[in-house]
């Protein structure tokens, strides 16, 4: 007989909590990447959603006009049951699949990554360097003719040397290349966005991938870009890439861009009420300590803010 050991209750509970968003038909592309994220962390959190899946194999039969606040307020319920009617055991072929499933390959084949909730400095052969923001993925490929740094995702700041070798330092994304001419910029790269570049010192080029377009983005300039267009450029409302220091500055930002750039920095998701969403926010708010922060917003403008574990999150009107 084979033999059998319970998750801890923590686990069953994030668990559910993944599963009943999963299957709520609100879910957004980034929220499954979190949820695949969480997933393959560790072998106890594949386990669990395994396991889960395999007993309530009717839960994916939901129709999309199931309302999410309705799963969400039968969370509970739906655990405890789980929890007392189940006997989770192991199996690691099944968990290994899972975990290489869950992580894209070019993700798992970059160079350097960050974390989750970690800044990381990475300093490069030619003294350049480089910082990478929460969850954010490189290539580093020097040669005799270029350096070049290609961002598979997330965000990075740089800040080039002087080569000896003269070699153009560029920077590669999905919707083309930056080529540094002496300076401080940070790049960032989302899946469903355009690639996004500021300038803090000196400028860069921008190439589209599919056009022959050059353009110059000078000192306290940024723009945004895909394969083929550049987008305007607009003036730079911060001095400096604040979020290098752990500080997200922010002023009468929408409350959901807001939250966005907080859960960038730490692992779950959240449901906002519809009416909260465009509020708008000025501060200063800790990227070291995101929950201190939605704390601190929920204070200021009388936000209710409901846990159904530390994955999952509602906020609402006070």
């Amino acid at each position: 007989m084979p033999q059998h050991s319970s998750l801890p209750n923590h686990i069953l509970d994030e668990a559910a909590d993944w599963l009943v968003l999963i299957h709520s038909g609100e879910v957004t592309e980034e929220q499954r990447e979190q949820f695949e994220q969480w997933k393959s962390k560790n072998k106890e959190h594949a386990l669990a959603i395994s396991q889960i899946e395999r007993f309530t194999q009717g839960l994916s039969d939901l129709p999309n006009s199931f309302q999410p606040d309705t799963l969400v307020k039968s969370k509970h319920t739906f655990s405890t049951s789980l929890k007392h009617n189940m006997l989770f055991g192991l199996s690691g072929f099944c968990i290994i699949g899972l975990s290489l499933y869950c992580i894209p390959w070019a993700k798992l084949q970059a160079d350097y990554h960050s974390q989750v909730g970690e800044i990381k400095t990475v300093p490069l052969a030619d003294g350049t360097e480089l910082i990478l923001a929460s969850n954010s993925y490189v290539n580093i490929d020097f040669s005799k003719q270029t350096r070049q740094v290609e961002l598979v995702e997330g965000e990075i700041y740089i800040q080039t040397a002087k080569d000896p070798k003269h070699r153009p330092f560029i920077v590669m994304t999905k919707d083309g290349k930056i080529e540094a001419l002496g300076t401080q910029f940070t790049v960032r790269q989302e899946d469903e966005y355009r690639t996004k570049v500021k300038v803090y010192e000196h400028a860069v080029a921008l190439y589209p991938a599919k056009t022959d377009t050059r353009k110059l983005l000078q000192q306290g300039q940024r723009t945004s870009f895909d394969a083929d267009t550049i987008s305007a450029i607009n003036p730079l409302k911060n001095e400096q890439p604040y979020w290098t220091q752990h500080l997200l500055v922010v002023e009468q930002w929408p409350l959901k861009k807001v939250l966005d750039e907080l859960y960038r920095y730490q692992n779950g998701t959240y449901f906002l009420a519809p009416e909260l969403e465009n509020v708008h926010v000025s501060g200063v708010f800790s990227l070291k300590n995101p929950k201190q922060s939605l704390e601190n917003l929920a204070y200021t403008h009388q936000l209710e803010l409901d846990y159904y574990s530390s994955y999952l999150l509602k906020i609402k009107k006070r």
